[in-house]
Formats: C-alpha cells, sequence, structure tokens
C-alpha cells in the first residue's frame, strides 16, 4: 500500500513515467478483481444425468406388447409378455418350451397370438376329448373339431367346415369378431354363441 501511495503522489505532481506505471498497476488490480468477482458470482453446473423430452409417449409406443396365458403341455405355464406381432412358438418358447407328452397338432405354432388370449397344449391323446374345449367348457373355436363346433347354436355341418377352413387358412382366429369374416356368419347368428367360445 505504501508504494501505491508513493506513486499516486508522484503521479499527481506530474511524473509520466510514474503516471503509466500507475495506470499499468490500476489496470492489473482492476482486471485480477472484475476475474474473482466473475468466479464467485459463477452459477453451478448443475450435476447428474438428464434426458431429453420430446413430449408424452405416444399411443403406439404404450401398445408394443401383448400378454398370453399358455397352458398344458409346456415345461413353465404362465402368463406371459410378448411383443406384438409375436406367434404362438415365441410363447411356446418363452414358456420353456413342449413336453415329451404334447401334442404338436394341438396348436398352429405358427398362428400369430392376440392380447389376452389363453393357448391351451393338449397331450398326446386328448385332442379329441378335452384338447379342444378351454377351461370352463367353451368351445375353442381355433382348436374344435367340427362335430364339437355343431354343438353350438346355428352351426351346422357347412359352417363348421367354413370355418375350420377359415383359421387354417388364416392362421387361427384372433378374436371372437373375426367368425363374421368366415361366410355364412353374420352378426345374430355370432350373438347366439359368442357367450359359448373361446380363442
Amino acid at each position: 500500500m505504501d508504494w501505491l501511495k508513493q506513486q499516486l503522489i508522484s503521479a499527481l505532481s506530474g511524473d509520466q513515467k510514474v503516471s503509466k506505471q500507475l495506470l499499468i498497476a490500476l489496470g492489473g488490480i482492476v482486471a485480477v478483481v472484475s476475474l474473482v468477482l466473475v468466479a464467485v458470482n459463477r452459477p453451478e453446473v448443475p450435476e447428474g444425468e438428464f434426458e431429453i423430452s420430446e413430449g408424452a409417449p405416444s399411443v403406439e409406443a404404450a401398445q408394443q406388447y401383448l400378454f398370453v396365458h399358455i397352458v398344458g403341455e409346456v415345461k413353465t405355464p404362465g402368463m406371459y409378455q410378448l411383443p406384438l406381432g409375436a406367434r404362438l412358438v415365441d410363447a411356446v418358447f418363452a414358456a420353456g418350451g413342449l413336453t415329451s407328452e404334447a401334442d404338436n397338432a394341438s396348436v398352429n405354432l405358427a398362428r400369430e397370438l392376440s392380447d389376452g388370449e389363453q393357448v391351451v397344449v393338449s397331450k398326446i391323446g386328448e385332442q379329441g376329448q378335452a384338447g379342444s374345449s378351454a377351461p370352463g367348457g367353451l368351445v375353442s373355436i381355433n382348436r374344435a373339431t367340427p362335430e364339437q363346433l355343431e354343438d353350438l347354436p346355428g352351426i351346422g355341418p357347412a359352417l363348421a367346415a367354413r370355418i375350420i377352413a377359415y383359421r387354417e387358412a388364416n392362421g387361427g382366429f384372433k378374436s371372437k369378431q373375426d367368425l363374421l369374416n368366415v361366410s355364412g356368419i353374420g352378426d345374430s347368428i355370432l350373438s347366439g354363441f359368442t357367450d359359448l367360445i373361446t380363442l
């Protein structure tokens, strides 16, 4: 501080050399003070991980999966979450595969699955007995024999044959409403047995 005071007195008395030194010194002090103030007042950089949100997820993104309940002759029966468009073979694979007693012909492994359906894999020799009926006594339109389909109200031999032909050509029924695609089945006929069937 004494040096600064001396320089100030000399500058005021008209010493040009000292005036220049004083200006340089003052400039340096101002620069240092400015840097200190900037460093002290600098906002903190937030820490952590950040995600960029582009709005709410679309309905399509939320519906990328379906749930299937697979029972019967699979190694680990249960409910499985599978991607949309999955086929029955994917559900069987998720359930650990077929058991040694499974009847491969009791299910169409190539058909596309629908959300919320139950798949029953029958034992060898059970296809003609319980393999085509779902739990609760409902008739499975994807596995029923012609005779079992004919037990439904309004379904005769011709319609039963058309139902079987449709499911074989299209990889099975994905919903009960698909029966309306079978020639000869309309809303009135379907409403007469819709509570008696399942996929």
